[in-house]
Order: structure tokens, then sequence, then C-alpha cells
């Protein structure tokens, strides 16, 4: 473990003592993918049991977003994510994907309705989840109120199906099934566990009340001891399923879901390895090399997460608003749901003028990507690779490349510690490592996983090395290319959380086999 340590930023941190406030600038973060697969599932949930099949009426999306204003900003956009995530069975079961509801955390009720036996059995359970039998499920959620979020777990999906479609036609607007239920919960590769202490809480159903608008303040100790000890803050996954199905997110805290954390998430650490590989072979990468190269890691290793924020986002608009080449085609584009659709697909003799508007400087909300442009000398990254990484990303997803996955953050910075997350036993394949929440005691955390990112790299590095039609690299050049990406993620880190959170607080937190330990470490030099 203390090799892998090695990899995460040291100069950042100073002695304990100093101020710790979060003064720095508040930057950061997207928002926004409308499209978080909407697929139809090979087969329909139709179950049966105590509760009967019912026709309701399918709930429209605008019903259930609130106008601009009305709510917290937060609050509106994890409505208008659950609608662009849902998932409809032709028969109108209303479903959401493992993945995302691996990243609810504590957002979302996740109601177990099996069996005792089904719940300790081989399959196990969701972490976090409360067992509600079938046939006392229908009354007891209905006593929730109808707005409160809820997600239902079967064997396979269908008798949670067949739950979700009565509770809608009661009016709760924001029910739906783990699609696939826990079958397909652990084949993407998440965990279960099979202690039976959650047959003791059998329908401890409380009002789940999140706070939607976080205090800025700096969070202690106790407060991280809390947040990771809470089963609702935290899922897990096999770090090998992190390869073909798994993303990686950024730091940020105003992520509202689990996440595992790295400056840039996915998009930050390819423009890093690209960085590196400019320097190790010697060569300025093109927009034809860059597209060839994202297209085959995206082949290799599946999903690629990019985010942005919504004051990123509404510039980015003003500035199309603003721009009378694309007057017609924005005549009839108002709604948070139409601009996603907009910006799924727009006309292909719109698209280079979009990218025009995207590659601005302040119209990205990741602020880690932005400060790589804007002082890309301390980043150590050429901005042309950032900018050329941004268009060839929206070029293949406007090309049907759903693994190119774009979100969008809400409100502004609110962190009050960096916890850092590691595992006693190391990093490796068939590791299991924990998503994290960021939303923490009513604040916010940047959050980092410095051993899965350095398992991530190792695995890049040798992706990289054999592009050799594209980069040609010298025998040998693997362990230089990775020091390289080492040396550079240092400086990176570094760089971002001295101009993000200066002062902060540093716990370092580490998952054993039977306890969690949390350290404070230090704090955040300032730049």
């Amino acid at each position: 473990m203390q090799a892998s340590r090695t990899i995460v930023a040291r100069r950042w941190l100073r002695r304990i003592g100093g101020p710790s406030a979060h003064d720095g600038p508040r930057e950061q973060n997207p928002r926004g993918d409308a499209s978080e697969a909407v697929r139809t599932p090979t087969r329909d949930a139709l179950p049966c049991g105590s509760v009967r099949a019912m026709s309701p009426t399918i709930p429209s999306a605008e019903s259930r977003i609130p106008a601009i204003g009305s709510v917290p900003q937060a609050l509106r956009m994890f409505r208008v994510n659950w609608v662009a995530a849902e998932i409809r069975s032709p028969s109108g079961v209303p479903m959401h994907s493992p993945d995302y509801v691996s990243r609810l955390g504590r957002f979302a009720h996740l109601v177990d309705v099996r069996t005792p036996e089904e719940i300790t059995g081989p399959l196990g359970y969701i972490p976090g989840s409360v067992w509600v039998p079938l046939e006392e499920a229908l009354p007891r959620l209905d006593a929730l109120s109808p707005e409160t979020p809820v997600v239902l777990v079967s064997r396979g999906g269908e008798r949670a199906g067949e739950l979700a479609r009565a509770l809608e036609a009661r009016g709760h607007s924001f029910v739906a099934s783990l699609m696939g239920g826990v079958v397909a919960w652990r084949q993407v590769g998440f965990s279960t566990s099979r202690e039976p202490d959650i047959l003791a809480r059998r329908g401890e159903l409380v009002e789940v009340d999140p706070v939607w608008v976080p205090r800025k303040r700096t969070l202690t100790r106790d407060d991280i001891v809390e947040h990771v000890g809470d089963p609702c803050s935290l899922r897990w996954i096999k770090l090998a399923s992190m390869l073909v199905t798994g993303r990686l997110s950024c730091v940020d805290g105003r992520d509202d879901a689990g996440i595992l954390g790295t400056p840039g998430g996915d998009a930050g650490e390819f423009a890093l390895a690209l960085a590196a590989l400019e320097r190790v072979a010697g060569v300025t990468l093109d927009d034809a090399t860059l597209h060839a190269l994202l297209l085959r890691r995206i082949d290799a290793f599946g999903r690629f997460y990019l985010h942005t924020d919504v004051h990123a986002s509404n510039a980015f608009i003003r500035s199309m608003r603003d721009d009378r080449r694309l007057d017609d085609a924005l005549a009839h584009v108002f709604e948070p749901l139409e601009w996603r659709r907009f910006l799924q697909s727009p006309p292909e003799a719109l698209r280079d003028i979009i990218l025009e508007h995207l590659v601005v400087p302040e119209h990205m909300g990741c602020g880690h990507l932005r400060l790589s442009l804007q002082r890309s000398e301390a980043y150590g990254v050429r901005p042309e690779i950032v900018r050329s990484m941004y268009r060839q990303f929206l070029s293949l997803r406007w090309q049907g490349v759903e693994e190119n996955e774009i979100a969008v953050l809400p409100g502004g910075h609110a962190e009050g510690a960096v916890v850092r997350v590691f595992l006693e036993d190391g990093a490796d394949a068939f590791s299991n490592v924990p998503l994290i929440s960021p939303t923490a005691a009513g604040s916010q955390m940047f959050l980092c996983h410095p051993q899965v990112s350095g398992f991530l790299r190792e695995q890049m590095v040798r992706f990289l090395t054999r592009q050799r039609d594209l980069v040609p690299l010298p025998k040998g050049s693997e362990a230089a290319l990775l020091a390289e990406v080492e040396r550079l993620g240092d400086q990176q880190l570094t760089a971002t959380l001295s101009a993000l959170a200066p002062g902060l607080p540093v716990f370092d937190v580490t998952f054993g086999d039977d306890a969690v330990t949390v350290t404070e470490v230090g704090a955040v030099a300032r730049a």
C-alpha cells in the first residue's frame, strides 16, 4: 500500500495548526447528460403475487420537474436527472439501471421486497437497503410522501416492477424498479452483503430529507467518521469492473452521487495520459490521432465521464443564444430536457459552431480542466490537448458513442475537507472499492481515491504503449511513461487543490477487513 500512496501529491499538505477555512475560488462542475442509457430491456418486468398488475397513466417528464427557482437548484437537478435516466419497459414499468442506482447514495430509499431466505442467500442484498416484505410493501411505501424517491429491488426486477407500477398509479412520482434486480447488480460488478442484521430492521423506513443547500463549513474528523460509517453513503464495486463498466468521477464535492474520485474524472485522467505521452514520445498529437486514441480508449475501457456545472452551462447557453447563426435551431429550445435532446444530437451543419462555444474556459464547468487551460504551464499540459479532447468527445457522442457521459453538477462549492480513500490491503483487480457520496454532514468534501487512480493509470499506460501505429514508442518506454504520468498527476493534483481547496483539512480514510480508520494528516497548502 505504501507504494500506491506515493502517487498522491504531498506538496499540498502542510502541518495541522494553520488556518483551515475554505477561502478559495468557487469554480467547477457539469451537470447533465440527458441520456443515461435510455434502452428498452429485452424482457418486461411482469410480476405477480400480492400486488396486482395495474395500468397507470405514466406521468409526464415535465410534470415532475419543478419550475426554476421554486425549489433549491440541487433538488431540481436531482429530479431532472432522475427523469432523464428513467427507463420504461414496454408495459410502462419505471426502471433505473444498476449504475444509476449505485450513485443515488442517501438521496433515495432502496427497498428490497424479497423473502428472508433470498435476502441472506447467495445473491445477498445491497448494503444500505431496507427490507420490506412484498406483502407489506404497498401500504408501507404508500404512506411516504408522493415525491420521495424510492428504488425497489427484487431478484430479477419482476416483483419490484409490479410494485413500482402500483405505487405510480397511486401518485408516487419518483418510484422505480432496479432494472434486472440484484442479479443485474452483481453482474455489473457491484457488491452485496449477506449479513442477517437487515432482517432485524424490517420495515424501518425513515423519510428521506437530504440537505439540498449545503452549508459551507470546515468538516471535522467526527463528521468524516459518521459519514463513512453510514451504509447509505457507500456502495461497493469490484475494481476489475471499473476497467469495462465503471467511471471515474471528478473530486468535486457537488456531485450528488457515490463516486470514485480523481481530478477531472475520466476526462482529466485521459488528458493527463496524453500530456505524458507527448513528453515521453516527443510528439505533438493532432486532432486525428487524438480522435483515434479516444475511440480506442472507449473500446478498451468503456465509459468516459466528463462533467460541467449549472453556472458554466448557463454561460454556454447564453453564448449560443447570442450567436445569430443558431437563432433558427434554438427558437423552440427552452426547458432542461429540450436542451438535453438538442445537445445530444444537434444538426450536423451546426456542430462546429457549438464546439466553438464549448471550448471557451468559462463554459467548462470542471474546474480541473478549466484550470489546465488557463494555467497550462502549472499543469504541464498543452492547452490544445484539452480543447481537442472536448471536441472529439462531443463528436463521438454525436456519432452515437453512448459511453461518452456528460454530468451537470449544481450550485456553488461548499467543500469543507479533502478526503483520500485507501484500502488497507492495496488495490488489485479483485478488490472491492467504496463509492462514497461527497455530500456529508450538510456540507461537501473533495474526494479522491489515489490507489484506484494508480491502478487504472497502470492499465492506461499499458494501453497507450500498444498503440504503436498511432504513436510509436521505443521499446522499454512503459516504465518511463508511467513515471511521467505519476509525476504529472502529482503536479496537477497539487495545482487543483491549491486553487480550489486552500487551507482545508485533509483526512485519510482507510478501509480494512473489520474497521475503517480516519486520520487527519494535514491541510491543503495555499498557492
